[in-house]
């Protein structure tokens, strides 16, 4: 149990990490939709906010540090979300070897 969830943590964290350089990466070349689906955990937090600062340069929020701080917080987010979703695959594998 221990060891599924070390690993399913390491995989979230990977795959976020990775998603996010992507995204990066697509933002660079000017490719901003597919950088807002590559990185969809900050999106997400950052439609949650009052104001919404993706789809114009300037924010239009009272706060930047709302903006910068749910953009931030999508690595956290998507790392659990990942490790979620790779523990009930870890566990699945496990009863189906099992059987």
């Amino acid at each position: 149990m221990k060891r599924d969830l070390a690993l399913a943590l390491s995989i979230g964290i990977a795959v976020s990490l990775a998603l996010f350089g992507l995204g990066f990466v697509a933002a660079g070349r000017g490719a901003m939709e597919t950088s807002y689906a590559l990185y969809w955990p900050a999106w997400a937090l950052q439609q949650a906010l009052p104001c919404s600062a993706l789809f114009s340069m300037e924010p239009p929020c009272e706060s930047r540090t709302a903006v910068m701080a749910a953009f931030w917080m999508g690595l956290p987010v998507g790392a659990l979300v990942y490790a979620a979703m790779a523990l009930a695959v870890l566990r699945i594998a496990r009863r189906r070897n099992a059987a």
